[in-house]
């Protein structure tokens, strides 16, 4: 299972995800993350730009933030990725909540 979560500042979990250009991939595998990286985008291909931003985080099966436009999270969930809009602004913590949930 790959996750992305929007991480501006590259510590915490951030709002306004179609301008986010930075984001934290985790690769789960079971139970256990097996991968983590972070992708970072130029401000041209981000969501609000050009959307050019979703071939570099692909494949994703959750897609995780703190706000989010109807706009981009119905655009993510017609290619089958669900939506996650949390409180949570600690990228570790978000995961094993999600870890320990399943």
């Amino acid at each position: 299972m790959f996750i992305v979560i929007t991480s501006q500042n590259r510590h915490h979990i951030t709002p306004h995800a179609g301008k986010c250009r930075k984001f934290w991939k985790y690769e789960l595998k079971d139970g256990k993350v097996t991968d983590k990286q972070v992708t970072e985008v130029e401000k041209e291909q981000s969501f609000s730009q050009s959307g050019e931003v979703l071939e570099k985080l692909l494949p994703m099966d959750i897609f995780v933030t703190t706000e989010m436009c109807d706009r981009l999270r119905e655009k993510l969930r017609n290619i089958g990725v669900h939506v996650m809009v949390t409180a949570e602004i600690e990228p570790e913590q978000f995961i094993c909540s999600l870890i320990s949930a399943k």
